[in-house]
């Protein structure tokens, strides 16, 4: 069963959707962290089936738009990282009310990761398991990679043009046509990868990238293709690694 619901700051609620249990529930609620921009956008039906997969074995879940993006209010030209992270709690808050759970696992997805990590680490989300799903070698590498594919697709559009005149220069505070304030990347750049200093329980997710030997992990069979520009529109719907994270989860979480 699906409802939708609107939480947090009144002045910029925020939009989410929970995925209840047919059925009892689990005392372990997830909360599902999602990334950004295009990577926000190819994933969110991927995102959607994945809480359904999880709802299924009983997990209540909670899916949400940061702040400035989707259905949530706010202005993304103001966004800011800090302001994502807050937003988790509220977003954690939220789950605890509506569905009773006494336990929390924040799933993040890409930048997710990065952010659900900062959450934790820092307090604002008390977490007895964190999983993460290809998150990136740290926050300097994904931005990197995101103004990488940025110059790549204004080059392979600057080629499918006939007359020059007619090519319009990247806006200075957008990436990949979606808003990136000033000093956005300097704040993600100073997010670690793989931290360490995690309280509870860390999965790691990944197809391409295995962590150091003490970590939990989970294989995939499916790869991300998160740096394909030709990929850059294509939904990722690899339906065979949420079977294998949602019995993984189901095994491992009460």
């Amino acid at each position: 069963m699906n409802k939708p619901l609107y939480f947090g700051p009144v002045a910029r609620p925020l939009f989410g959707m929970l995925h209840l249990p047919l059925g009892a529930s689990r005392q372990t609620g997830i909360l599902i962290c999602n990334s950004w921009g295009t990577e926000y956008l190819r994933t969110y039906r991927g995102l959607r089936e994945l809480a359904q997969s999880l709802s299924a074995s009983g997990f209540p879940v909670l899916r949400f738009d940061y702040g400035g993006t989707g259905d949530s209010g706010g202005d993304g030209r103001n966004s800011h990282l800090q302001g994502w992270v807050d937003e988790l709690g509220f977003a954690a808050l939220a789950l605890r009310a509506e569905t009773g759970c006494s336990q929390l696992c924040l799933l993040g997805l890409r930048f997710g990761a990065l952010l659900a990590q900062e959450a934790v680490a820092t307090g604002i989300v008390n977490a007895q398991a964190v999983t993460l799903w290809d998150s990136p070698p740290s926050g300097e590498v994904f931005v990197a990679n995101l103004q990488q594919m940025d110059l790549a697709l204004n080059h392979k559009r600057s080629g499918e043009r006939r007359v020059r005149s007619q090519l319009v220069p990247p806006a200075r505070n957008e990436l990949l046509g979606h808003d990136w304030p000033d000093g956005l990347a300097a704040d993600i750049a100073k997010l670690p990868g793989l931290r360490r200093d995690l309280p509870g329980r860390v999965i790691f997710v990944s197809r391409d990238r295995i962590p150091p030997d003490s970590v939990e992990s989970i294989r995939l069979p499916d790869a991300g293709h998160w740096s394909d520009v030709e990929r850059i529109h294509s939904p990722w719907l690899p339906s065979t690694s949420f079977r294998i994270v949602t019995e993984r989860l189901a095994d491992g979480l009460k």
